[in-house]
């Protein structure tokens, strides 16, 4: 009479070939979870922007203080605003962009764009010729539509090409 003292190689095959099965079950959720999280992280950033922005044009406003919608359009919108996103990363060249970590806020100083690089962009449909870069000038409103000067009533963070998240 023979002792079990372990397993055998087809429970052991068996054990390994579930454990996998879950795992790249599992895998695929938390990339699901992890898109979404970029997701939310990245339009609470752009929220935050805008909001701030607002607030801005508001104390412009309080105080009677004209602007010119030339000069705020190339203005780096974070440098207008009090806090800035956690994920900013500052001021980079078109070109640099590439080499530069995504899941980050840049402005481009040679377009004068604020941009997002996203990393996860399977479910990001874009149509900026660089898929995972979503770009945004500042478009600031006056009380009448032809004005370019004067007392501003809002300000927007403007995308220069739509996007959008699609749901998985």
């Amino acid at each position: 009479m023979r002792l079990n003292s372990g397993f055998s190689l087809l429970e052991l095959v068996v054990s390994i070939l579930i454990i996998s099965v879950l795992m790249t079950f599992g895998y695929i959720k938390l990339e699901s979870m992890a898109e979404g999280i970029e997701r939310v992280s990245f339009d609470g950033a752009r929220n935050n922007i805008q909001a701030q922005l607002t607030i801005r044009v508001t104390e412009w406003y309080a105080k009677q203080q004209n602007v010119v919608a030339e000069e705020l359009t190339g203005t780096n919108p974070v440098e207008l605003i009090q806090l800035r996103p956690s994920n900013y990363r500052g001021e980079l060249k078109l070109e640099e962009l590439d080499e530069a970590p995504p899941e980050h806020w840049y402005f481009v100083t040679d377009n004068s764009w604020l941009v997002y690089k996203a990393k996860r962009i399977e479910n990001l449909e874009n149509e900026f010729e660089m898929e995972n870069i979503i770009p945004f000038q500042i478009r600031i409103r006056f009380g009448q539509a032809e004005q370019t000067q004067g007392l501003a009533v809002g300000a927007d963070l403007q995308a220069l090409y739509a996007y959008k998240w699609t749901a998985d």
